[in-house]
């Protein structure tokens, strides 16, 4: 069962975003793509029919307060995701008090089992953009279940916490931010890359890192969740490659050989277009930059093991 408003025959080409979990993080992800994108076609499936079904119908109405009228479907049929340009997946648990990494990352490490099979039945054509926790983990564990290329899925940490660093650094008075990036793991290991940002200009630089890691929490205490955030960051990531701005941007993507390091997903500098992953670039890091990168590596080759990868 599936709810669908049908939008009218049209000649043009479509340009569809399916979402595996429509929760608070992925319908705010597909509100903003309404709003910012020219979509034909927008798919939620979640295990709970009835809130996909809900978000399609809430999502309808207000493509019509903005003059448009795509085709919006929600349900829990996967099938509803064939022909998605990219399938965007939030689906999975969240950590809750007493839950170590381990257990989180396992637990949703089932899940991305499970949706990689489905997504490969239904749309095997598409891009998937990774957006569960722990996201550097899940985005491997996409990759080598559903088969793909590896340029063909990707995950969005460093994205996000890079959008949080810039802000800190705004409110700190610094001018050139362009590329105050945050690499390596989604998580504690994540570093400021000190080669493409003026360290000299960035006052007290290990607080800054600090307050980046742990401003999520934050978040979480007071409001329960993070959403318009990774919205954002997730629409900059769809866009790039619906449109093939070809931008570059951190983002968690297969290594093979890059900056010495191979079989796993990462933080590094990354060129998104239509074909996902269009290149990685390797910036000659420097050697904090470069023992950083290491660092995080180690961890999260570390913890996919005990995942059985």
């Amino acid at each position: 069962m599936y709810f669908n408003f049908v939008k009218e025959q049209s000649e043009v080409a479509k340009m569809k975003i399916g979402f595996v979990g429509a929760g608070r993080v992925g319908s705010t992800i597909a509100f903003t793509c309404l709003q910012q994108l020219d979509v034909e076609e927008i798919a939620l499936v979640d295990i709970m029919e009835n809130l996909a079904i809900g978000e399609a119908m809430d999502l309808a109405h207000a493509a019509a307060g903005l003059g448009k009228y795509p085709e919006i479907v929600g349900g829990s049929d996967y099938s509803i995701l064939e022909g998605s340009d990219i399938v965007v997946v939030t689906a999975g648990s969240a950590r809750k008090p007493g839950m170590s990494r381990l257990d989180l990352a396992m637990k949703n490490a089932g899940i991305i089992k499970d949706v990689a099979r489905k997504i490969m039945e239904s749309s095997p054509e598409s891009k998937i953009l990774v957006i569960t926790n722990p996201v550097d983990l899940m985005t491997y564990v996409m990759w080598k279940e559903s088969g793909k290329s590896r340029n063909e899925v990707f995950g969005m940490g460093n994205m996000l916490d890079s959008m949080r660093l810039k802000r800190t650094l705004h409110e700190l008075g610094v001018k050139n931010i362009n590329k105050a990036w945050i690499l390596g793991e989604h998580g504690d290991s994540m570093f400021i890359s000190r080669t493409l940002i003026d360290a000299e200009n960035v006052p007290e630089l290990e607080k800054v890192l600090s307050e980046v890691r742990f401003v999520a929490a934050e978040v979480i205490k007071r409001k329960g969740a993070t959403f318009y955030g990774p919205a954002i960051a997730a629409y900059r990531m769809i866009n790039a490659v619906l449109n093939n701005t070809k931008e570059e941007m951190p983002a968690s993507v297969i290594l093979k050989g890059e900056f010495g390091f191979s079989d796993v997903s990462v933080g590094v500098p990354a060129i998104i277009g239509k074909n996902g992953v269009e290149k990685i670039v390797e910036y000659p890091l420097d050697p904090q930059d470069m023992e950083n990168l290491r660092n995080s590596v180690k961890l999260l080759k570390e913890r996919l093991k005990e995942l059985g990868y």
